[in-house]
């Protein structure tokens, strides 16, 4: 049996000290999509609205939350004996469960807790008790959609399961009680730290992390993956240096699990890098997280994941470039002149996720329109960054020098404004020798009539629905009408070439948009960036209203502009 392995991030060493945003952007420059969320204090008293605006952000940065884990001991009431504590570690673990099933988690999990090392007598009551519930909790999570519940073995014998038989105790007990309850029960998992091994009081290595680990094959459902030194004392991660001072082999680890694959009750798995990250609460040592992740990262993807670190870094997306795949009816080309600027490369990853046609990158002078939004050096970056075609949309007094400045770049379609071009025709022929498809942009104003005779020239049309230069104008009241126009002058003349739209592209224009002829839709703020929803959520409504749009142009009566 084949293993498939992922590779993500649990979310502790951010707690109380970067942002999730900040973390979800790191991952995505990272190509990391996959997070397991640990906990912290405020958790288990949060509204649900801020775990659904939380899974929105992180879907927004092609993130998936797809585990939960607690980062602490708070989960262990199960193992003490005064009033209270059983009945609050029931009361939190459900609310971990809801929490989870809010982030569209497949799996949430803990450590089961901690016996008072000066009451070791109490530890069999404790362990019956945790299991009594985690039975109980099982039909919940079954309940609340959440697939797994997973458990960390630990390195003591006040914290089981340790041992190899108290792993396989604990393991057959609840998968046994999944299997007799399957229609009603989320399955168990062991989440497996790489790091941990047990030594016990006369100082003797009982079992190494090698050793504890395999023992969790039947029930192994996830990995933490952390690097730790002979005594498994500390922990921390994979950089250069850290690796030179610790014992984990990762790629030994990859080669245990693909070896044992047909032991594993899984055929996919996640390991998650978890480190506490540089000293908490230091100026000196708070910034050195971002390095520390990127390091770790890279190093993972080559030891645990097998991929070469020469891999080139563009990103795969959805069928860019491939002539093979069958072009949309209406293609979206979302502008990223509406992206935030400071972070362009995680809003790329971002727009890359959504499964758009293409980019489109507006280019302006300051003197055919009054804006700078972007410059050239942000596209001979970008050439090499993504595999998405690139839609330039010149906005410029002096459209051929321009050109010659992308004659050499990976673009793929030009458009010019008539209205600053001197002389139009050699322009778009000129772009056209370059390799490159030229299209005609018109303003509102200006007649459809100035186009007719350069529709040789050109690949497609842009119908400046707006007056061009800003983000955030509304459509001009004859924009609609304009477009069908366009698309009538091009049947009658016998071309079948695409309309592209741009300006006020919004969720209530678009049907209009699409019913007149448009195929090319320049999406921003009033669509695919708009606030209200994630970007996902967006384009999904941007689907919704061309579906619209093509079901009226169907129907002329229902197309009226």
């Amino acid at each position: 049996m084949s293993l498939k392995l992922n590779l993500g991030v649990k979310t502790d060493p951010i707690e109380y000290r970067y942002s999730f945003p900040w973390l979800f952007r790191l991952l995505a420059e990272e190509g990391i999509q996959l997070v397991q969320l640990g906990t912290w204090f405020e958790l288990y008293q949060l509204p649900d609205e801020f775990f659904v605006n939380l899974r929105r952000e992180a879907e927004d940065h092609g993130i998936q939350i797809d585990s939960m884990f607690t980062a602490h001991r708070e989960l262990g009431g199960f193992f003490r004996s005064e009033a209270g504590f059983e009945q609050v570690a029931r009361r939190n673990f459900e609310r971990l469960i809801e929490v989870g099933a809010l982030l569209g988690a497949t799996s949430v999990g803990s450590n089961p807790g901690a016996v008072l090392r000066d009451q070791m007598g109490t530890k069999t009551d404790g362990v019956n008790c945790y299991v009594r519930h985690m039975k109980e909790l099982m039909h919940l999570a079954h309940e609340k959609g959440v697939s797994w519940l997973t458990i960390e073995p630990m390195s003591c014998l006040a914290e089981p399961p340790t041992l190899p038989e108290e792993v396989a105790d604990m393991g057959r007990e609840l998968m046994d009680y999944h299997r007799q309850h399957a229609d009603s029960t989320a399955a168990i998992g062991y989440c497996a730290d790489i790091a941990h091994g047990y030594i016990d009081q006369q100082d003797q290595v009982g079992y190494d992390h090698i050793q504890l680990f395999e023992a969790t094959y039947p029930w192994l459902y996830e990995v933490h993956l952390k690097n730790t030194d002979t005594r498994f004392n500390s922990t921390f991660g994979f950089g250069p240096e850290e690796r030179e001072k610790g014992i984990v082999d990762v790629p030994h680890f990859r080669d245990l699990l693909k070896k044992n694959a047909d032991k594993l009750p899984v055929q996919e798995m996640t390991g998650y890098l978890e480190i506490g990250g540089p000293k908490l609460g230091r100026d000196y040592s708070d910034h050195q997280l971002q390095d520390q992740l990127r390091s770790s990262l890279r190093y993972l993807k080559d030891a645990f994941l097998g991929e070469t670190e020469a891999a080139p870094a563009v990103h795969a997306v959805h069928g860019a470039g491939d002539a093979t795949t069958a072009k949309n009816p209406v293609e979206i080309s979302p502008s990223m002149m509406c992206v935030d600027a400071l972070n362009f490369e995680s809003a790329l990853r971002q727009v890359e996720a959504l499964g758009v046609d293409m980019l489109h990158m507006d280019i302006m002078d300051g003197h055919f329109v009054p804006n700078m939004p972007m410059g050239l050096a942000v596209l001979e970056r970008l050439q090499d960054a993504t595999q998405l075609p690139l839609d330039v949309h010149l906005m410029v007094s002096n459209n051929d020098f321009f050109v010659q400045q992308l004659a050499n770049l990976r673009v793929s379609q030009i458009s010019v404004h008539l209205e600053s071009a001197l002389h139009l025709d050699r322009t778009l022929s000129h772009i056209r020798d370059l390799g490159i498809k030229a299209g005609v942009a018109i303003n509102p104003g200006t007649p459809l009539s100035a186009i007719d005779y350069v529709l040789e020239r050109i690949d497609y049309v842009l119908v400046m629905t707006v007056n061009p230069g800003y983000a955030g104008q509304k459509m001009t009241p004859a924009s609609l009408r304009k477009i069908a126009d366009c698309h009538e002058l091009l049947a009658t003349r016998g071309f079948d070439l695409p309309i592209q739209v741009d300006g006020n592209v919004s969720f209530e224009n678009i049907p209009g948009m699409v019913a007149a002829g448009a195929t090319n839709l320049v999406a921003g703020t009033s669509s695919i960036f708009h606030k209200s929803g994630s970007m996902q959520e967006n384009k999904r409504r941007m689907l919704e209203a061309i579906e619209e749009g093509l079901a009226a142009r169907k129907k002329p009566e229902l197309a009226a502009v």
